[in-house]
C-alpha cells in the first residue's frame, strides 16, 4: 500500500503529518506492507531538509524531489507514477486531511470499489471557497455522471490498476473521479473531516475558480467526445451552417416575394450568413484533423479506448 502526499512549503507541519501517518498505519501492518511517498513540489522553505532528516528514522519513507514547483496535479502524478503499491491513498500533507481516516477508506475499498473519494460534508473554508466549489462539483457530477458530492479533495483511495491508466495534466487532479469513471472504475465516497490549515498559507484563491470552470469545457469534451471528436465538431458545424442557410434562404425568398433588393439594402445579414457557412466548413475540417489525431494517439503503443477489468477463465470461475 502506498500513501502519497504532495508537499509544498510545509515545514511547520510535515513532521507532525508523518508521525500521525505512522501511528495510523501501525495497527494495519499485519495486513499491508506500507510505503510513504512525499513529493516535494519545489518547496522554498526547509520542507525538503526536514523530510531528508525524517527518512533516517522511517525506512518506508520515499521522497520524490521535483526540479521546480510544477503544481499539485503534476506532483500528484509523480507520486502515482513512483508508487509500488496495489492500493494507493492520496492526500494533502498540510493536516487538513486526517491520516487517522485512512482505515475507513480501506474498509470501503474492500467492498469492491475501485476508487473511494473523500467528501468534505461540512467544510471549514469561507463562502468564497465553498460556493464556487459547490457549483463546480455540481457541474462535474452532471458532466461525468458521478455518484460523488466532492471532486475537489485529493483525499482518495484507489486500486492501482485503475490509477495506472490515468494521465493527469493541467489542473486535472480535481477531475480524477471523472477520469476514473471514464475508464470503467466503480467509484463511491465517504464523509471526511475538514478543518482550516493549522499552519502555513493556503495557495488557493478565488482566481483559481475561474480556471476550474474553464477546465470544465475540456472535461466535457474529454468525457463525451475524446474518442469521437467529429461528433462535437460536426454538431457545431451543422448548427452554424444551418443558421447561415436560414438567413440566406430568408433573404432570397424576401427579395423575390417583396421585390426588395435584400442583398444591397442588408449587406450585413448577407455577410453574416456567408461567414457562418464558411466557418462551418472550417469547423468540419478541424473535426477531420481531430479524428486523425485521435487515431494517431490510440495507435501509439498499447493505448485502447476500452479498459478490461478482468479476464475470466475456467480455472478462476471455478475458484481454482
Amino acid at each position: 500500500m502506498s500513501i502519497i502526499a504532495p508537499v509544498f512549503n510545509e515545514q511547520a507541519v510535515i513532521e507532525t503529518y508523518l508521525e500521525r501517518v505512522v501511528k495510523t498505519i501501525k495497527p494495519l501492518e499485519d495486513r499491508y506492507n506500507f510505503e510513504i511517498i512525499l513529493v516535494d513540489d519545489g518547496s522554498t522553505d526547509d520542507s525538503l531538509a526536514i523530510m531528508k532528516r525524517l527518512i533516517r528514522n522511517e525506512a518506508r519513507l520515499r521522497i520524490i524531489e521535483l526540479r521546480r514547483h510544477f503544481g499539485q496535479t503534476q506532483a500528484l502524478q509523480a507520486g502515482l507514477d513512483a508508487a509500488h503499491g496495489t492500493i494507493l491513498v492520496t492526500m494533502d500533507s498540510d493536516l487538513q486531511h486526517f491520516p487517522e481516516e485512512i482505515p475507513q477508506f480501506l474498509d470501503k475499498l474492500k467492498e469492491g470499489y475501485d476508487m473511494v473519494c473523500g467528501w468534505r460534508r461540512e467544510r471549514a473554508e469561507g463562502v468564497l471557497r465553498r460556493w464556487p466549489s459547490y457549483v463546480a462539483n455540481l457541474l462535474i457530477k452532471r458532466i461525468a455522471g458521478l455518484p460523488v458530492h466532492d471532486c475537489g479533495t485529493t483525499y482518495r483511495a484507489y486500486r492501482a490498476e485503475l490509477v495506472k491508466d490515468l494521465r493527469l495534466f493541467g489542473e486535472f487532479h480535481r477531475f480524477v473521479p471523472a477520469l476514473g469513471r471514464e475508464v470503467g472504475g466503480k467509484i463511491t465516497e465517504i464523509p471526511i473531516r475538514n478543518i482550516k490549515r493549522p499552519a502555513g498559507k493556503n495557495s488557493y484563491g478565488i482566481g483559481r475558480s475561474f480556471g476550474v470552470f474553464l477546465d470544465l469545457f475540456v472535461l466535457f469534451f474529454f468525457v463525451r467526445y475524446m474518442d469521437r471528436p467529429m461528433r462535437a465538431f460536426g454538431k457545431l458545424a451543422i448548427l452554424w451552417c444551418a443558421a447561415g442557410v436560414v438567413i440566406m434562404t430568408y433573404m432570397v425568398l424576401a427579395a423575390g416575394y417583396y421585390d426588395v433588393p435584400m442583398f444591397r439594402e442588408h449587406p450585413g445579414w448577407f455577410l453574416l450568413s456567408a461567414n457562418l457557412i464558411l466557418a462551418s466548413v472550417h469547423i468540419m475540417l478541424a473535426g477531420i484533423l481531430a479524428e486523425i489525431l485521435v487515431r494517431i494517439h490510440y495507435g501509439q503503443g498499447n493505448r485502447r479506448v476500452y479498459k478490461t477489468r478482468h479476464e475470466w477463465k475456467l480455472d478462476n470461475v471455478e475458484g481454482r
